[in-house]
C-alpha cells in the first residue's frame, strides 16, 4: 500500500445504504401488519360490537395463529363497567345456618351465618367463584329466564357445602342484590341514601330457599314462596267451592 493513500473498501458505498433501506421497509411493513391484525381484533371485540360481521369473523380467524399466540385477541372480554342491567348489579349469597334438621327455622336460634364470597381479593378463585354462582342464581331467579332447576341446584350445593363445613342440620340459602344508584343522584327515590351506595335500603332478596338433611342424610332443597307468588289472603266473601290445588 502507497504511504498517505486510505484504504479502499471492496464493497460500494451505496449497497449497504440500500440494504439499511430495505430492512426499513422490511421492519416497516410488518409492523403494520401486526397493528392491522391487532386493530381488526380489538374492533371485533369493541363493547358496540356484540356480533361479528361475517367479514370481521373471517379475519379474526385467518388471524388467529398470530394474535391468539401472543395474547392479542381478548376474545370477547367485555370492556364495559356495566350496562345498567339488573343482571350487571352486585350479588353475593348469605346462607343462615341452624342446628336441627329436623325442626323449622323459626322454632331455632340462629347458629351462625356466612357470605359468600367473603372479603379478600377479587382476584382469588374462590371469591370469584362466590361471585359466578351468586350472579348464575340470580340470573336464574329472574322472572324473564326463571329456571327452578338451576336454582334449586345451586341452592343444594351451596347448602350442603356450608351444613358440612359447620356441622349445622338446616340452612337457609339467600341470593341478595345490590341496586345500583341512577346517574342523576337528584332521581333517587325517598328512603335510598344518596350518600350511601352500600346503605342495606339497595339490597333485596331475588332468591330464598330451605336447605336440610333428612334422616337418610340426603340433602333436600325448598323454595321459599316470593310475595308475587303468593295469593293474596281473602278477607271476605264466601269461601270457593272447591280448593284450589298448588303446583310443585
Amino acid at each position: 500500500m502507497i504511504a498517505g493513500m486510505q484504504p479502499t473498501s471492496s464493497k460500494p458505498a451505496g449497497s449497504s445504504e440500500s440494504n439499511q433501506g430495505l430492512l426499513r421497509s422490511i421492519a416497516s411493513l410488518l409492523i403494520c401488519i401486526h397493528l392491522f391484525c391487532v386493530a381488526v381484533v380489538l374492533a371485533a371485540n369493541s363493547p358496540g360490537n356484540f356480533r361479528r360481521s361475517p367479514l370481521q369473523g373471517r379475519l379474526v380467524s385467518i388471524f388467529a395463529a398470530f394474535t391468539r399466540l401472543l395474547h392479542f385477541d381478548p376474545e370477547f372480554t367485555p370492556y364495559y363497567y356495566t350496562l345498567g342491567r339488573p343482571l350487571d348489579d352486585d350479588t353475593w349469597l348469605v346462607i343462615d345456618l341452624y342446628p336441627s334438621g329436623e325442626q323449622p327455622v323459626a322454632q331455632q336460634q340462629l347458629a351462625s351465618s356466612i357470605q359468600l364470597p367473603d372479603g379478600g381479593s377479587n382476584w382469588l378463585e374462590n371469591r370469584r367463584r362466590g361471585f359466578q354462582l351468586a350472579k348464575l342464581l340470580a340470573a336464574s331467579a329472574d322472572p324473564p329466564s326463571e329456571n327452578d332447576d338451576i336454582t334449586s341446584e345451586i341452592a343444594r350445593a351451596v347448602g350442603g357445602w356450608a351444613m358440612r363445613q359447620s356441622g349445622n342440620g338446616r340452612a337457609v340459602v339467600r341470593c341478595m342484590r345490590r341496586y345500583s344508584q341512577p346517574f342523576d343522584l337528584a332521581a333517587v327515590n325517598a328512603g335510598f341514601p344518596a350518600d350511601r351506595p352500600t346503605d342495606p335500603a339497595y339490597d333485596t332478596t331475588v332468591y330464598e330457599a330451605d336447605v336440610w338433611t333428612d334422616e337418610d342424610k340426603q340433602v333436600q332443597v325448598q323454595k321459599r314462596a316470593s310475595r308475587a307468588e303468593v295469593a293474596p289472603r281473602q278477607t271476605g266473601g264466601a269461601a270457593p267451592a272447591t280448593t284450589p290445588t298448588v303446583n310443585k
